[in-house]
């Protein structure tokens, strides 16, 4: 009877050892799930730095810069899906914060050194590069009129930073602001963003010198700005959407946390603003398709500043949403397949199993306890 009775509560022992390790390997398959069902997707991988996404007109391709590793940047272009990358510039000048034409065919991008840049047009399809400016000082970050017949970009001189317009050939390039940011207030007067056209091309929205405030203005020299958002919030990277909608980034920091949120400000006097997305877990600037149902942006989540794009649903807002601890999501994104075969090399030193594999390394341990429990738990019905 005593045999019984003890072999019965080893039985009972056993069955609860299973139930233990079976909940914890379908908890580690949930993480593994969920690691590959982001709906934050990844479109680049590489060791350096990849920074200032833009969506073409179309959608359908995204430029951006990548570091070169020696402190220049080079432009590339790729497909929506982080598939075809092509480099469009070349050489020992440093190209960045790249802007589409209307018609998709060019980039303006600001090239040059630390202390001088200016202007130029780079065709994507043959890479030929043109000339816009030559002001002589640090011109940075173009965006093109809804026509493609002017350039807005900032000109840096002599500690005060403004707002210039240029014909696309270069001609007629004037200040529109006058001491936008200035080294003497104490402002940034490195800019930060490129500067919207509404879609008509008769306005432009843009950051006050404190990056804490966005700013409307008619399109010509001599117009005086208006603010449209809240004084009591840090707000810039304006875009215009086609439907004339007006959307910026409003960053808030305490002392325990930060967050993003993304308002639009439809067109029309005293009109109420909506979120487009709320509580985002980065800073901006973000890139939105024209129908704003796509979000791109750069962000150092896996360790490296890489490329992200995510749908703007209920599940992709969640997601944006979610806490980030030491650089990592809690949710990692989800590589494009086009992004995982780049990932596959840059990151062979990891293995094929990349992210995957401290999860995969549970569920054997596990299958090995459990093995090993077994072994134990027959020997002793030998011995016995």
């Amino acid at each position: 009877m005593a045999v019984r009775a003890d072999a019965q509560r080893t039985l009972t022992l056993l069955r609860l050892v299973r139930l233990v390790l079976a909940v914890s390997a379908l908890s580690l398959l949930a993480g593994l799930t969920s690691l590959a069902a982001s709906p934050i997707r990844q479109l680049t991988t590489s060791t350096t730095a990849n920074l200032r996404p833009a969506w073409s007109p179309d959608a359908r391709r995204i430029a951006f810069q990548r570091s070169e590793g020696d402190g220049q940047y080079h432009v590339y272009v790729m497909d929506a899906d982080g598939g075809d990358l092509k480099r469009v510039t070349a050489g020992d000048v440093d190209d960045r914060h790249p802007a589409w034409s209307p018609d998709g065919k060019q980039l303006a991008v600001d090239s040059g050194t630390t202390t001088q840049r200016e202007i130029w047009i780079i065709d994507v399809a043959s890479t030929q590069r043109t000339q816009v400016t030559r002001t002589g000082a640090n011109a940075s970050f173009p965006s093109w009129s809804p026509n493609g017949a002017q350039i807005a970009f900032y000109v840096y001189r002599a500690g005060v930073t403004d707002l210039w317009i240029t014909a696309r050939d270069g001609s007629g390039a004037q200040p529109i602001t006058k001491g936008l940011a200035t080294e003497e207030n104490k402002q940034c007067t490195f800019a930060c963003h490129g500067a919207a056209w509404s879609p008509r091309g008769d306005g432009i929205a843009f950051s006050d010198g404190d990056q804490a405030r966005v700013l409307v203005m008619a399109a010509a020299a001599g117009s005086l700005p208006t603010v449209v958002s809240p004084d009591d919030e840090r707000s810039h990277f304006p875009v215009f959407l086609p439907d004339g909608r007006l959307v910026y980034v409003s960053e808030h920091i305490t002392l325990d946390q930060s967050w993003t949120d993304l308002w639009a400000l439809p067109p029309g006097a005293n009109a109420a603003r909506t979120e487009v997305v709320g509580g985002i877990q980065g800073q901006g600037p973000f890139e939105l398709t024209p129908d704003a149902r796509e979000l791109l942006f750069a962000s150092p989540r896996t360790g490296n500043f890489e490329i992200y794009a995510v749908t703007l649903d209920d599940a992709g807002k969640a997601a944006l949403a979610q806490r980030l601890v030491r650089g990592t999501d809690t949710e990692p994104p989800t590589l494009t397949a086009a992004a995982a075969a780049s990932a596959a090399r840059a990151k062979a030193s990891q293995g094929p199993l990349g992210e995957s594999m401290p999860y995969l390394l549970g569920i054997a341990a596990i299958a090995l306890i459990g093995v090993g429990i077994e072994l134990f738990v027959r020997a002793r019905r030998v011995k016995s």
